[in-house]
């Protein structure tokens, strides 16, 4: 978690950040960071708290290198302060079909009212909470911020509720099943986000670093593209980096991969080259795990609730 706040945050995040950060306070913004190639330095979601304030989330293992990439960019003279805030704050996801009802048993209801990519500020048990209305798994949910040292009492007061404990193969399977790539499997310094399928994360009508370079990009024919594979065996078992072959050629290979028990089949992400093949739906390819070829479909979306409908209802939860 970085903390970027001062009277010019939402310019300076404007300038480096692929989408529209002048959003009003209250609402979180899913963004990529680029270099002068057009290609991913990290991904973020930025929690706007205050005109001059934004809470940012980077992946776990490149808080130093994101917060060098701001700083290396602040401008002279630009009133913006950083900080890293990863050991103050605790975050937990509480996503599920019957997250809702959670909600309303522990007196937060405002959580189900919640907007996608909206943030509120409740108390569970005496705690200041902001809870986040997105979702990495692709069910209705929440990520919930807050005080490191509540840490315990928050888990505590959850399983007391009846929520469930899931680990990171469970939310890995889910993220595979909804299309959602992850830096360091889909997304690196050698993919752009056109080829990731996340242009909805780009605000085309704002300058930002990267900008030149990728408009270049879009006007010319993408070479590769993230496709979701769904493969008919149930007992193979892809892990990522699988070649992906078409009539005796190799068209791509997998990044990541698992099985997906809300399609009852196994699933991976893909990188397709664009000219192998006239791009429509269901095309046929294998997969090599372990040099055995295992036939597959290839889909353009998510394998699972691919309009995202879970996600973004808004839960009719009866108040007594």
């Amino acid at each position: 978690k970085i903390q970027i706040e001062g009277p010019d945050a939402e310019a300076f995040l404007g300038r480096l950040c692929t989408n529209n950060m002048k959003v009003q306070p209250g609402k979180v913004v899913y963004t990529a960071l680029l270099n002068a190639r057009g290609t991913f330095e990290a991904d973020l979601v930025a929690m706007r708290r205050s005109q001059e304030n934004y809470l940012i989330f980077v992946g776990t293992t490149s808080v130093k290198k994101d917060l060098a990439w701001f700083k290396n960019h602040l401008l002279p003279g630009e009133k913006v302060h950083l900080k890293d805030e990863t050991e103050s704050y605790a975050v937990l996801a509480l996503a599920g079909p019957e997250s809702s009802i959670i909600a309303k048993e522990l007196g937060v209801n405002e959580l189900n009212e919640l907007n996608y990519f909206h943030y509120t500020k409740v108390e569970i048990g005496g705690i200041p909470i902001e809870g986040m209305r997105i979702s990495f798994v692709g069910e209705l949910g929440w990520e919930l911020v807050f005080q490191a040292d509540r840490a315990e009492r928050v888990t505590g007061i959850l399983l007391e509720a009846g929520v469930e404990p899931a680990g990171l193969f469970a939310q890995s399977s889910m993220r595979i099943e909804k299309r959602f790539a992850v830096m360091g499997n889909e997304l690196d310094g050698d993919i752009n986000p056109l080829e990731a399928g996340l242009e909805f994360a780009i605000d085309w009508t704002k300058d930002f670093l990267g900008r030149e370079e990728l408009l270049r990009i879009k006007d010319r024919d993408l070479s590769q593209c993230l496709v979701t594979l769904i493969l008919d065996d149930p007992e193979s078992v892809p892990l990522g980096n699988e070649p992906v072959w078409k009539d005796d050629t190799i068209i791509g290979k997998t990044t990541s991969a698992s099985f997906g028990y809300r399609v009852g089949s196994p699933v991976a992400l893909a990188f397709l080259g664009k000219n192998s093949w006239d791009f429509k739906d269901e095309i046929r390819v294998q997969v090599d795990i372990a040099g055995k070829l295992f036939s597959g479909s290839v889909k353009y979306a998510a394998a699972f609730d691919p309009e995202g409908n879970r996600m973004r209802e808004i839960p009719e939860v009866e108040v007594s």
